[in-house]
């Protein structure tokens, strides 16, 4: 079974926090073909957090895990903080495929889209 899970930064203003929720949730239809399970996830300051979506995926069947990092740039988090959960997830479920999607910014035609948009 094949999950996705979408990791933006947290806010600790609720309505922020709300609005990924819904945008998360927004996604599932054009997700639905590749993935069984979808859902999303906070690096700090709002639940749930990275690890216990995954551990929530995990716990629903999925053997394949692909994390999207809902971030402009390449920043500490991208880089740094979410391959160690990674490698964390890993090590603790030595049966799970799990892997780091490129970040927001990093998407193939992101930026063209984003100009004709604007």
């Amino acid at each position: 079974m094949k999950g996705f899970i979408l990791v933006a930064h947290g806010s600790r203003r609720a309505a922020a926090n709300d609005e990924i929720a819904r945008f998360s949730r927004s996604l599932n239809g054009g997700l639905a073909h590749k993935f069984d399970l979808t859902g999303h996830a906070f690096w700090e300051l709002a639940e749930p957090g990275l690890a216990q979506a995954i551990d929530g995926q995990v716990a629903a069947g999925a053997n394949c895990i692909r994390l999207f990092p809902y971030f402009l740039a390449e920043g500490k988090h991208v880089v740094t903080d979410l391959p160690s959960v990674i490698a964390e997830k890993q090590r603790q479920y030595p049966e799970l495929d799990i892997a780091l999607l490129p970040h927001l910014g990093a998407l193939p035609g992101f930026a063209d889209w984003l100009g004709q948009q604007l």
